[in-house]
């Protein structure tokens, strides 16, 4: 484990449920906690499918839904249509806002009906799609951000998610004692079609698998290793910077938005 201490680093526990036509779970309110040393995020992140993607369609293609606009626009997030008409993609676009926005920005959408929906940042990977354009870099860390949600038994698993701090200071390398086995780390394009869902498995994959997640083996994922069932990262990832190379991974295959994500 590194010292949090060189980089004042924020760590991301994730409870993870579950994807595919992708919604989730919604837990408890933010805790967040500041120590002189390191800044840490609690979560409570669970997508059990994201609503409107399946294995022909990006999420960009319908349902309401443009990387070109703004979500904070009505031509980024339509009110009443698609994502917004029912409860699973309204969960969907929650887990949008809270993996593209920082925490303490908000975004209010209409469903079908008129009624208001609030949805509240807190990773903050994607920021300029608040109120601009979401381009490829955008578009690859907030897929990232996604599928290391996704949890394919439903279930609330605690996670800790580290991504590098030269395109996420907010998350950085940090590590936390509670959170020992490295799970595996995830990329790709959810945006596109068909959708790019990529994960690799990391060194402590196969230590007490929960249900749903990597190396459990209880449902088929949606998210496939590019270099064959269950294939190790180490070998086809780039690490992360010293002195926190144990962290996780930089770049895989080509993708240099990526998520690592750890585990109890």
């Amino acid at each position: 484990m590194h010292d949090v201490m060189t980089y004042r680093t924020r760590g991301l526990p994730l409870t993870v449920t579950g994807l595919l036509t992708l919604a989730a779970c919604v837990g408890d309110p933010i805790a967040e906690t500041e120590s002189e040393t390191e800044h840490e995020i609690n979560a409570d992140n669970g997508l059990l499918t994201i609503n409107g993607l399946n294995t022909q369609n990006g999420l960009n293609t319908q349902n309401g839904l443009n990387t070109q606009n703004g979500l904070n626009t009505q031509n980024g997030l339509t009110d009443g249509v698609g994502l917004m008409t029912s409860a699973s993609g309204r969960t969907t676009v929650s887990y949008l806002v809270r993996c593209a926005l920082p925490a303490n920005h908000a975004i209010t959408k209409l469903d079908q009906n008129g009624t208001s929906y609030t949805f509240t940042g807190l990773l903050g990977v994607a920021p300029a799609w608040e109120s601009g354009a979401c381009d490829l870099g955008c578009q690859q860390w907030l897929s990232a951000c996604m599928i290391a949600h996704i949890n394919t038994a439903g279930a609330h698993v605690p996670l800790w998610v580290v991504a590098d701090p030269r395109a996420q200071p907010q998350i950085g390398w940090g590590l936390n004692a509670q959170y020992s086995h490295q799970e595996g780390a995830y990329f790709g394009n959810i945006f596109v079609s068909p959708p790019l869902l990529f994960d690799c498995s990391g060194r402590d994959v196969y230590v007490n698998p929960p249900p749903g997640r990597l190396g459990s083996l209880t449902s088929i994922p949606p998210y496939k290793n590019p270099a064959g069932f269950n294939a190790y990262c180490a070998p086809y990832c780039t690490a992360s910077d010293f002195p926190n190379y144990m962290s996780g991974f930089r770049s895989c295959f080509g993708y240099n938005a990526v998520m690592t994500v750890w585990r109890k």
